[in-house]
């Protein structure tokens, strides 16, 4: 074996990139070997079936494209794509009832979804196709109060067709609920409040945030379903239902030749199946992008043509993030008073009191459990305070005062007041299938009514401003973790905040990184942003904090510019806790 060269006469890099290395792969001769046995199993089964004469291949040929059999290959497609689309949208909203807050709507759902999955199909479809025995007529009225504006019969209304999709509809309806939560209650719950940070409702949230990650999980399972549901059709046959299944029996039933029927049945299914499961991978990975290390060839054209637009194109002027609005002399842009938060029997913060000023950046120091991410959300209506006062720009956060009484905002000026409050999170919480551009722009355009072009432009030039020029069409997971803490602090000042929380956005990164992200904060500090952030970096906040607050067990036991705080601390917790940070 050649010996490594010593260390001092190894080479710089050049910066040119060198020949590959040639490595002889491993040869699998017993994978091989496998592929082939299989492949002459396979042929032999298949010589032996075409060779056989009790097969009859005349009559597989003579009923394949039989009208009748193509009359029930229609109807199976048809009660398969109406039932699966009625049912998945059932679902989805039964799903959204099971998950609220609402009692009435939580029990709603859950009712329907135990009986419909209590009860055998064959007897919901041969409800619904003899309803007519149960209620001859169908009446519109009033319930209860004999008030009938008119009736029909039930026949004229449910026939066949109609029962046997609304039977497979409300059947699938229950099991896609229980596949469509699943997949909800799968997506990280950092996401959902990443997107609440940026004020979109809940509504916005499930469509352009939840549900599109929950998708990667579900597909695999409606796929499944659609499968299972193209052959359940064959249920309907007790109703007088023609599909693939009934059809073949009608006729094997005439002419006793059973196997040669089967065959074209399931070839039938086996080519319906196959066009399935090829749109099912087509799905995934539509809905799979950004999940994954790997630049697809399709984003990577995709990239091309929008950095060529963006070439052509001259981003809109837009004023620097920074002041904010405009403060009388004095009046602080958060203002806290005895704010209290406890959860249970554990009091998280304990009468907080603190003003932060326009263009002024407070720093909150302390050990983990101190409260400094819960005082943070509460400033970000992400918690609400259980007692005391709080007020960003001047208004009560989460609250609102009428006739000497307290009432919660609404959902829709909750959002509005959030849009106004930008927060970084410390575990980044970027939308994994959105890329750099698409994350920056959701808020923009979602909730402040920006066209594309214009959120498009504004974000070009916050990543710009953030050193992620090149990295627009890339997705979180193809960024390193100080460039996706960067696109987050891009995707906070898009919204145009008045104030900047900072929840320990180092503490995930390597050391290496943690210079990118603090020389962006001392960027937007130098501009006049107002920021509140928690860290443990000392250094940041001497050279960036114009105070310093010290928390410890859900108060601030010791507060003042860093100057005092840092280097002279008064308290014996605040000296003991900076010794261990320093160290």
């Amino acid at each position: 074996m050649t010996p490594l060269a010593p260390a001092d006469t190894i080479s710089a890099p050049t910066g040119q990139r060198p020949p590959p290395v040639a490595v002889v792969p491993v040869r699998r001769y017993g994978r091989w070997a496998a592929a082939a046995l299989v492949a002459y199993v396979l042929f032999a089964l298949g010589w032996s079936l075409w060779h056989n004469p009790n097969l009859d291949v005349a009559s597989i040929r003579q009923y394949l494209f039989a009208p009748s059999i193509l009359h029930g290959l229609a109807v199976t497609v048809e009660l398969t794509l109406v039932a699966m689309v009625i049912g998945i949208a059932g679902g989805v909203l039964l799903a959204v009832m099971r998950l609220s807050d609402n009692r009435v709507l939580s029990g709603v759902a859950w009712g329907y979804i135990w009986f419909f999955r209590g009860t055998p199909l064959l007897v919901q479809i041969i409800f619904w196709g003899f309803l007519g025995a149960l209620y001859p007529n169908l009446f519109l009225g009033i319930p209860l109060t004999g008030v009938v504006f008119g009736s029909v019969p039930t026949s004229s209304v449910i026939g066949a067709a109609t029962a046997a999709v609304l039977a497979l509809a409300t059947n699938e309806a229950a099991y896609c609920a229980e596949l469509v939560r699943a997949a909800i209650i799968s997506v990280d719950g950092g996401q959902r409040e990443a997107a609440m940070s940026l004020g979109m409702s809940s509504a916005r949230r499930m469509r352009f945030v939840i549900l599109p990650q929950a998708m990667r999980v579900l597909i695999p399972t409606l796929g499944n379903e659609a499968i299972s549901m193209l052959k359940m059709t064959a249920l309907v046959s007790v109703i007088s239902g023609r599909d693939l299944m009934t059809s073949v029996q009608q006729i094997y039933q005439q002419n006793f030749k059973i196997m040669p029927l089967l065959v074209v049945a399931s070839l039938w299914y086996l080519l319906l199946t196959s066009i399935l499961s090829i749109g099912q991978h087509y799905v995934e990975r539509y809905f799979g992008r950004g999940f994954g290390t790997k630049h697809a060839a399709a984003a990577e054209r995709r990239a091309r043509r929008r950095a060529a637009v963006r070439a052509k194109a001259q981003p809109a002027a837009s004023p620097e993030a920074g002041a904010g609005p405009v403060h009388a002399d004095g009046e602080p842009m958060v203002r806290t008073e005895q704010v209290w938060k406890w959860f249970g029997s554990t009091d998280v913060l304990r009468g907080v009191d603190l003003a932060v000023h326009p263009r002024q950046t407070l720093v909150l120091l302390g050990p983990s459990g101190s409260g400094k991410s819960t005082l943070l959300r509460c400033i970000n209506a992400l918690e609400r305070p259980d007692s005391g006062l709080l007020e960003v720009d001047g208004q009560r956060v989460g609250l609102r005062s009428g006739g000497g009484r307290l009432y919660q905002l609404t959902e829709g000026e909750l959002c509005r007041q959030r849009a106004r409050i930008g927060m970084v999170f410390q575990r980044f919480n970027l939308f994994p299938h959105m890329t750099a551009l698409e994350n920056v722009t959701l808020g923009p355009r979602r909730v402040l009514g920006l066209s594309r072009e214009q959120a498009e432009a504004e974000a070009e030039r916050l990543l710009t401003r953030v050193g992620l020029r090149d990295k627009l069409d890339s997705y979180p997971a193809q960024l390193s973790g100080g460039q996706q803490q960067r696109v987050a602090i891009a995707r906070a000042l898009a919204m145009k905040p008045h104030v900047m929380l900072f929840d320990e956005p180092t503490s995930a990164l390597d050391p290496e990184l943690v210079g990118e992200v603090l020389d962006v904060m001392k960027d937007l500090a130098r501009q006049g942003m107002t920021m509140i952030v928690a860290t443990h970096e000392i250094g940041f906040a001497k050279e960036v904090a114009d105070t310093v607050a010290m928390l410890d067990g859900g108060v601030i036991i010791e507060s003042g510019p860093p100057g005092e705080c840092l280097v002279a601390p008064k308290e014996e917790r605040t000296r003991a806790f900076l010794s261990k940070v320093l160290a």
